[in-house]
C-alpha cells in the first residue's frame, strides 16, 4: 500500500481586454524579473495583455502573471525585481567620488541613454533632460538652495567641490553614458550602467529578494510567488567549489562558480550592503559592494568574524511569510525544485533519488545515523527528508524559525515548547509541467515549474477544499513518475501531480511542515488563516479605545460570532475561545485571545471493502 497517495473543479480565465472588476478573490502576489517596467513597485493585474505589454515578454514576471491566471487565479499582482538605475557621480569635483550624483529613477538597462544633462563649473548650474521628449526635469543653481525644476524622475544628491570642470552647455547636452565613457576629454566622472536584471546571478537574486521581502513588509496579499528560485538550488553548503577571485564581481549567471555562498548584510544610511563568504569563519568576503568595505563594513562590524550565515531561497521565502503572518496578514509562499536535466528516464531517476536510510536513536527520535546513511535528490534534501548533521540528523529536516532568520540561527520555540516550524507556510512544488497559456507563442507549450499554477489553482478554492484530485488547467505532463517514487516524494512533502482521465490532476496538498506539525495540510493553514484573519477584522476596531471588562466581554462577543458562523459554514467543528489579561498586561494595554480550532478534514482517501457472493 502506498500510504501517502490520497486515494473537483475545473477553472480556466481568460479576461482579454476586459477590465477585472474588483476581486474578493485571494490576491496572488508573483515575485519576478522583466525586462522593462515599474521596478519595486505592487502593481495589480487588470488586463492581462496590458501587464504584457508594461513589462514585456522577458524575464519571468509575465510568465509568472499568466500561469497563475490559467490556473484560475482571478486576483494577481506583480512587483517587479532585479533592475538597477543608472548613477553618474563625481559631477562639479575633482575625483570621480563624491560631489553631484545622478540616479535615474527608472530602472533599465538603457537610462544611461534616456537622460542628457550639461554642468556649468562657474555658475554650479545643472539641467537635465528627458532624451525621448527633449524637455527638462531638473534644473538647479546649486547656490540657490532648491531646484527651479524637479520632476521627480532623477535623484540629484550631493553638492559641488572643488576642482569641477564644465561638462556639455547649454546647447550640447550629453547621456549620462556620452559623459561616463568619454575619454576625451575625461570629464572625471563614474558611471554605473542601469540593468534590466533578467539574467541575475543566484547571490543576486537572493539580494533583490531581500530587498523585495523588506519593501513587502507591509502589504495584505494571500499567496506570494517567488520566481525563477528553487528549494534545492546549488549552495556552497552543499559541497560545491566556488573558483572566483575575491572582489566586485557576482558569477556569470548559470556559470560553475554560480551558486549561493555564505552571507551577511548591513543597513548604512539607508543604503543596504551585502557580503558573501565561502566559509563563515575564515578569510575576507569573495563577494563585497567595495574595495573599502572588503575587510570591515561601514558600521565597523569585522568581516572576517562569525557573521556570515547559511542561506537558501526556500527558508527566505518561509520566513518571510512567517514574519508577515504573525505582524500583518496570514500568508503562503509558492517555490518550486530544479527540473531534472533532461526527461530521459535515467536523469529523472537521479533527480528523484533516494530516500535517506533511518535509524532510531535512544530518545526516540527518527534520525539518520551517518553521512552513509543520507539519501540523494529531490528525496535526499536536508529540509524536506533531513541529513546527517543538519538539526540534529533529524529525519525529515524542516524549516524552523530562528533568532535571526537565517537557516543556521538558534531555533526558536512557542509559548507550548514546541519548535516554531514555518514549513506550513511554505508549498513546495515538485512537479515540472508542460503548460499551454498566452505566454506560449508557439502553441507548443512550454516547460516551467508548478508554483504559479499552484498558486492559482490553490486560490480558486474554498478553504476546507483541498487542491487534492483538482485538475491544473492548460497542463500537461513531460515525464510520468512510478506510483512507487509518487509515495515516497509526497511522504517528503512535495507536490506532484498524475493523469487521470479527467486531466492532470494535484496527487495531494501538503505543506513544508514536519510531519508531526498540526499544519501539515494545506486545509489545516487556510482554515486557521480564515478564522485568523476574520478574529483580526473584528479586533481592530478595539485597538486603541478604553479597555476594561466591559471592552473585553464585548471583543469575546465578536470573536465568539465569527468562530459560530465559521462553524455553521463547515469549516470547524469544534472551537473553544477565551480572552485573558493579566495584571502587567491590562497595565500596558494588552490582551490575549486564546483560541482552540479543530478545522473540518479533508477527506483523503476512501476505502473499498468489496466482497461477493456466490451464485
Amino acid at each position: 500500500m502506498y500510504e501517502n497517495l490520497p486515494g473537483v473543479v475545473h477553472e480556466k480565465q481568460d479576461l482579454g481586454l476586459q477590465i477585472a472588476a474588483t476581486s474578493s478573490a485571494p490576491l496572488i502576489l508573483v515575485l519576478g524579473t522583466a525586462g522593462k517596467g515599474p521596478s519595486e513597485t505592487l502593481k495589480a493585474v487588470v488586463r492581462d495583455k496590458e501587464s504584457a505589454v508594461t513589462f514585456g515578454s522577458s524575464g519571468t514576471l509575465i510568465r509568472g502573471m499568466y500561469e497563475a491566471k490559467t490556473a484560475g487565479g482571478k486576483n494577481v499582482a506583480l512587483f517587479r525585481i532585479g533592475a538597477t538605475a543608472a548613477v553618474l557621480s563625481g559631477i562639479g569635483i575633482s575625483g570621480t567620488s563624491g560631489g553631484i550624483s545622478i540616479t535615474t529613477r527608472g530602472k533599465d538597462d538603457d537610462m544611461a541613454d534616456s537622460y542628457s544633462f550639461y554642468w556649468d563649473d562657474g555658475n554650479q548650474r545643472l539641467v537635465v533632460k528627458d532624451v525621448d521628449s527633449d524637455s527638462v526635469v531638473f534644473d538647479r543653481t546649486f547656490t540657490d538652495p532648491l531646484p527651479v525644476t524637479d520632476l521627480g524622475v532623477v535623484m540629484v544628491d550631493g553638492s559641488p567641490g572643488s576642482g569641477g570642470i564644465d561638462i556639455g552647455s547649454a546647447s550640447v547636452f550629453l547621456t549620462l553614458r556620452e559623459a561616463g565613457e568619454s575619454t576625451s576629454p575625461d570629464y572625471d566622472v563614474a558611471l554605473v550602467d542601469g540593468t534590466d536584471g533578467t539574467n541575475l546571478s543566484r547571490m543576486e537574486m537572493y539580494e533583490h529578494l531581500h530587498l523585495a521581502y523588506d519593501l513587502l513588509e507591509n502589504q495584505a496579499f494571500d499567496e506570494i510567488v517567488a520566481m525563477d528560485v528553487y528549494l534545492d538550488d546549488k549552495n556552497i553548503v552543499d559541497g560545491l567549489s566556488f573558483t572566483g577571485s575575491p572582489g566586485v564581481a557576482y558569477p556569470t549567471a548559470s556559470s560553475d562558480d554560480d551558486m549561493l555562498l555564505y552571507f551577511y548584510t548591513e543597513e548604512f544610511e539607508g543604503e543596504q550592503y551585502f557580503w558573501w563568504r565561502q566559509t563563515k569563519a575564515s578569510g575576507n568576503p569573495d563577494i563585497y559592494p567595495s574595495v573599502t568595505y572588503a575587510t570591515t563594513s561601514p558600521n565597523g562590524t569585522d568581516l572576517t568574524a562569525t557573521v556570515f550565515n547559511e542561506v537558501n531561497f526556500g527558508y527566505q521565502l518561509a520566513n518571510f511569510c512567517y514574519k508577515i503572518s504573525v505582524n500583518s496578514n496570514e500568508c503562503i509562499g509558492f517555490i518550486d525544485v530544479r527540473p531534472p536535466v533532461s526527461t530521459s528516464l535515467r536523469d529523472v531517476a537521479i533527480w528523484i533519488g533516494k530516500p535517506p536510510v533511518y535509524t532510531t536513536d535512544a530518545d526516540g527520535n527518527s534520525v539518520i545515523a551517518s553521512a552513509l546513511h543520507n539519501g540523494s535528490g529531490l528525496l535526499g534534501n536536508k529540509f524536506m527528508a533531513g541529513k546527517y548533521g543538519f538539526r540534529g540528523s533529524l529525519a525529515y529536516g524542516g524549516f524552523i524559525a530562528t533568532d535571526e532568520g537565517f537557516v543556521d540561527g538558534t531555533e526558536l520555540e512557542d509559548r507550548g515548547g514546541a519548535k516554531i516550524d514555518i514549513g506550513k507556510y511554505l508549498s513546495v512544488c515538485g512537479q515540472w509541467l508542460t503548460l499551454f497559456n498566452a505566454f506560449d507563442t508557439t502553441n507548443a507549450g512550454y516547460i516551467t515549474g508548478f508554483a504559479a499554477s499552484y498558486a492559482g489553482m490553490v486560490s480558486t478554492l474554498d478553504p476546507k477544499n483541498a487542491p487534492t484530485n483538482n485538475v491544473v488547467g492548460g497542463a500537461s505532463l513531460p515525464f510520468r513518475i512510478s506510483n512507487s517514487n509518487m509515495n515516497s516524494l509526497l511522504g517528503q512533502r512535495y507536490i506532484f501531480c498524475q493523469v487521470k482521465p479527467k486531466g492532470t490532476v494535484v496527487v495531494d496538498a501538503p505543506t513544508a511542515a514536519r510531519p508531526e506539525s498540526d499544519y501539515r495540510f494545506l486545509t489545516t493553514v487556510r482554515i486557521v488563516k480564515l478564522v485568523i484573519d476574520k478574529i483580526r477584522e473584528k479586533s481592530d476596531p478595539f485597538i486603541g479605545k478604553a479597555g476594561g471588562m466591559a471592552k473585553r466581554a464585548a471583543l469575546e462577543t465578536a470573536c465568539q460570532g465569527v468562530l459560530k458562523d465559521l462553524s455553521k459554514a463547515g469549516y470547524l467543528t469544534r472551537f473553544d475561545l477565551a480572552i485573558t489579561q493579566t495584571v502587567a498586561e491590562r497595565v500596558n494595554g494588552y490582551s490575549t485571545v486564546e483560541l482552540e480550532l479543530v478545522p473540518v478534514f479533508e477527506t483523503r482517501r476512501i476505502t473499498l471493502l468489496i466482497s461477493l457472493q456466490p451464485v
